[in-house]
């Protein structure tokens, strides 16, 4: 990984620079891939420091930033925001590489696509059921759910089947 540290209108210290390499260093577990460079600006203005970052994975950039009194601060703050966008990226892609059949999400629960106490804790996946209009009609009847998302087999395009305010089914499709 390359590592750039800039410090503006001040000098950072040695001991500061290996603290903030080592935060920074700490970044790549949570990256899905390998981390190509850190950039990182540290700028003392009023009694206060900035620090902006640009950390860049492969096709992608994360930008962060952090303020303190100090600059082991400004940095903690804006290494813990690149961790977060880290964090959530990796599991978005970890997402990705699981569901291969994938989809916007589960339709039904209790489908047989994940197990009980998964569901129970939210659905952390989606896969559409194709359908026809009068069969997704039929599973949404039969459950509570306040609206079924399913995949048209006329089309393949998706749909949502849910209920009027009048007490009536409808659907709608993407493209309508």
């Amino acid at each position: 990984m390359q590592l750039e540290i800039i410090d503006r209108h001040f000098n950072l210290g040695d001991e500061q620079r290996e603290l903030i390499e080592g935060q920074l260093e700490k970044l790549e577990r949570f990256s899905p891939r390998p981390v190509q460079s850190v950039k990182i600006v540290v700028d003392h203005d009023a009694g206060l420091f900035d620090a902006d970052g640009v950390l860049l994975l492969k096709n992608h950039e994360f930008r962060a930033r952090g303020q303190g009194r100090e600059p082991e601060l400004a940095v903690s703050e804006m290494v813990e925001n690149l961790r977060t966008q880290l964090t959530k990226f990796k599991g978005k892609m970890t997402a990705r590489q699981k569901g291969g059949a994938g989809g916007l999400g589960r339709a039904l629960p209790g489908d047989g696509g994940m197990p009980p106490e998964a569901e129970e804790e939210g659905p952390a996946t989606f896969q559409l059921k194709d359908m026809s209009v009068e069969e997704a009609k039929d599973a949404f009847q039969d459950s509570e759910l306040p609206f079924l998302v399913f995949r048209n087999v006329v089309g393949g395009k998706v749909a949502v089947v849910y209920r009027q305010a009048d007490g009536r089914l409808a659907h709608m499709e993407a493209g309508q």
